[in-house]
């Protein structure tokens, strides 16, 4: 955490420059800073809360919302003076405490000619602290602290239990010599340890206290407090898990999420950042995909509700978001009407009275022209709205629909525990929605399951499926840019290109990748298979004998790169191996989202690639072996039957 503001001694608005705060496992979340030096002539100081890795480049430097800080400094007087200030991030009041007294003594006789100085003690709290107040600072402590004298050329050390952090003779901390590796001194890694961990239960507490009031305060205020909770992705570094296939349910004696909760060692060693869990809701179907009572966790078929929040918490536990399969085109009726129809829906709430009704709907809400439908309803499906004759479709332009289903998701974050969505089925209303119910539920990501025909002709899949990738881009667009998409088009033409030897496939007619991750590799969610096109329903399955083939190219290329539970978990240890070299060599290679791509050979037996600019992967695949690399730049990562991985590891302390 840093101070980074207008004056020169503040960086002048420069991260890199700005003074460095640091915190104890004990004091945290408090963070203090060294004192500064602020020369007379500057009567206003701007300044903002920076949060970012040190000797990190900027591009990861996260700065607070909203306007800067300020503080409108004191006339210059005949002594120094000391102004502790306190602050939190992302809030704007800033509270000062003038001590002329205590910052006089503080002076010293080199000090006298040059007229007088004034220094100040930055401190950030946590926004979380509203409700822990055991934790704030207290001034007149901080007061007692500064008034003692030493020596110039002493340094004393202030004890926190058994470790001690390095203070100057002006009671300043000593950043650098605090941090140096040392029995005798704090140790770093065992700081940042506690300082995640304490930074989980603050949000778990926060969350909390949110879950309590979200049905007594506005939605829009709720909504800007859950921003403080949310840990919203970076796509560069997002490695989905689908943590379940189509038979799942039927696996853990009725509690899958125990099973899912049993590996989440192995989702640590290989790498992943989110898990796709299974649709949660009371449901006519087992797979979860019929969904009745929304609210109704406990009639799940992969486990209870409890059994979800533990495993929830026990992903957060281990810095894993868990992504909610929201199946939201349809509905399942669970009562009939007068007329026998199968439109009368109850939300399955039984513990919160606040609650109760919402998501109570009836024929009203089912699109017009729907056979569940009873006329009495507002809206028609749109032209390109894809039916779904199994149960009946939801007609989301009405706003009593959207408000109810918008507080479902809140209560999906707030009480169960989950961060982020995946929307099934988005072909069947249009993806306005989808941007409406991600504003109103502030997801830390979203993806989307547009499923849609590719183009072929007698000869089998084209070349160019432009078309298919247009339309993908055209849903990201419609919902206002917030969610992603899986990227079916990559997906098809992959597994055509392993499956018959035409490796030429993968160059589009401008050389660059011919699938959405070629086009808008930020919201392109790439994937080898899921629950529908592999697992046991195989509607679309990836050949099976080239699956790594398929691994090595999207856990190498831009995009959000998506691994099946089974490749994973459920097939041999070797290819769990594999797939977790291939996440490694990722990872170290530092690749951005949206890499840059240059193809070097797109022939039909062999796929060339260098990723990154300048490149840091190298990927090879085809039967026919390519040109060795220089070793000097490349090293092994990863290789198997048809594939090879080159890694160019980069230098983190670097960047």
């Amino acid at each position: 955490m840093y101070i980074v503001g207008s004056a020169t001694d503040l960086g002048a608005w420069d991260p890199n420059k700005g003074v460095a705060c640091i915190t104890t496992p004990q004091s945290y979340p408090l963070w203090t800073s060294a004192n500064i030096t602020i020369q007379p002539s500057i009567q206003r100081l701007d300044f903002k809360v920076v949060v970012r890795t040190p000797n990190h480049a900027e591009s990861t430097v996260k700065w607070e919302d909203g306007p800067n800080k300020f503080l409108e400094l004191p006339a210059s007087q005949a002594c120094s003076q000391l102004i502790i200030v306190f602050c939190e991030f992302g809030k704007p009041p800033v509270h000062m405490e003038l001590c002329a007294e205590v910052a006089a003594s503080l002076v010293s006789d080199d000090h006298e000619d040059k007229g007088p100085l004034r220094k100040h003690q930055h401190t950030t709290a946590n926004p979380m602290l509203d409700d822990h107040q055991d934790h704030v600072f207290d001034p007149g402590e901080r007061e007692e602290e500064f008034g003692r004298q030493t020596s110039e050329a002493e340094f004393s050390r202030r004890r926190n239990t058994s470790r001690h952090l390095v203070t100057d003779s002006q009671g300043s901390f000593d950043l650098e010599m605090s941090r140096t590796p040392s029995l005798m001194l704090i140790d770093t890694k065992e700081l940042e340890d506690a300082a995640k961990q304490k930074d989980i239960e603050l949000i778990e507490l926060e969350r909390e206290r949110l879950n309590r009031v979200q049905r007594r305060v506005r939605s829009c205020s709720l909504l800007d407090e859950m921003k403080t909770i949310t840990e919203y992705s970076d796509p560069s570094r997002t490695i989905l898990l689908q943590a379940f296939n189509w038979e799942s349910w039927r696996t853990g004696a009725g509690d899958w999420y125990g099973v899912v909760s049993s590996n989440v060692d192995v989702f640590v060693q290989s790498g992943i950042t989110d898990v796709w869990l299974p649709p949660c809701s009371q449901s006519v179907a087992p797979q979860g995909y019929l969904p009745s009572q929304l609210f109704n966790l406990d009639a799940s078929r992969y486990g209870s509700q409890a059994s979800l929040q533990q495993l929830l918490r026990t992903l957060h536990g281990v810095d894993i978001r868990g992504v909610a399969d929201i199946v939201i085109n349809h509905r399942c009726g669970d009562r009939q009407d007068s007329q026998g129809r199968w439109n009368v829906f109850t939300s399955g709430m039984k513990t919160r009275a606040s609650l109760t009704g919402v998501c109570d709907w009836q024929g009203w809400a089912v699109t017009l022209g729907d056979q569940y439908s009873d006329g009495s309803g507002q809206n028609r499906p749109a032209n390109l709205d894809a039916k779904f004759d199994a149960a009946p479709d939801i007609d989301h332009a009405n706003l009593a629909v959207q408000q109810s289903i918008s507080v479902w998701l809140r209560w999906l974050r707030l009480e169960v525990g989950f961060d982020a969505w995946r929307f099934d089925f988005v072909k069947g209303y249009a993806p306005t929605f989808i941007g409406t119910y991600c504003q109103k539920s502030e997801p830390a990501w979203a993806v989307g399951e547009l499923w849609t025909d590719m183009k072929y002709d007698n000869r089998g899949l084209m070349h160019n499926q432009d078309g298919h990738r247009q339309a993908l881009c055209n849903w990201i667009n419609g919902t206002g840019k917030a969610a992603a998409a899986f990227d079916f088009t990559t997906k098809g033409i992959l597994q055509e290109a392993v499956r018959n030897c035409e490796y030429w496939r993968l160059r589009d007619s401008s050389g660059k990748p011919p699938g959405l991750l070629g086009w808008w590799p930020s919201k392109a969610v790439t994937f080898i298979d899921n629950h529908d096109t592999g697992s046991t329903q195989k509607h679309w399955p990836f050949p099976s004998e080239k699956v790594l083939i398929g691994y090595a190219y999207t856990l190498t290329h831009p995009g959000i790169p998506c691994i099946f539970w089974d490749h994973l978990i459920e097939w041999s240890a070797g290819c769990r191996q594999a797939i977790t070299d291939l996440t490694r060599a990722r990872r170290d290679s530092g690749i951005p989202v949206d890499a840059e791509v240059r193809i070097l050979q797109a022939d039909g037996d062999l796929y060339l690639a260098e990723i990154g600019n300048p490149p840091s992967l190298r990927v090879a695949l085809g039967p026919r072996n390519a040109e060795r690399p220089d070793k000097s730049y490349w090293s092994d990562a990863a290789r198997g039957t048809d594939w090879r991985v080159w890694v160019h590891r980069v230098d983190t302390a670097s960047t």
